[in-house]
């Protein structure tokens, strides 16, 4: 897990439905390591089942994501479905948002 033992992963779930998401991913994830140098780590990104996403290894998973989510939101051609986080060694994760977040469970399929 790199260099640093992290507690949660937060986890961005994107629209992938044509299957172009993901050089828009990738670029976004690089912009991410850059920005999260020491603070969190991406520990990768994933395509599949219409969707995309990025995970990221942190310690403080809702006080990050009230970093990225003016980031994310502003990024609307990558089409962000979801953020949710969970304890590393979790199945469940806990969605953060969007507060209205429908689908039964939040699942990286």
């Amino acid at each position: 897990m790199g260099s640093k033992d992290w507690k949660y992963e937060l986890v961005i779930l994107f629209d992938d439905e044509e299957g172009t998401a993901l050089d828009q991913v990738i670029a976004f994830e690089d912009e991410l390591i850059e920005l999260l140098d020491g603070v969190a780590e991406v520990d990768g990104h994933d395509t599949g089942s219409g969707t995309a996403h990025i995970s990221i290894l942190t310690n403080a998973p809702k006080k990050l994501w009230e970093r990225l989510e003016p980031m994310v939101e502003e990024k609307e051609e990558l089409g962000a479905r979801a953020a949710a986080y969970r304890e590393v060694d979790d199945d469940d994760f806990s969605v953060i948002w969007p507060s209205d977040f429908e689908d039964e469970e939040f699942t990286l399929d």
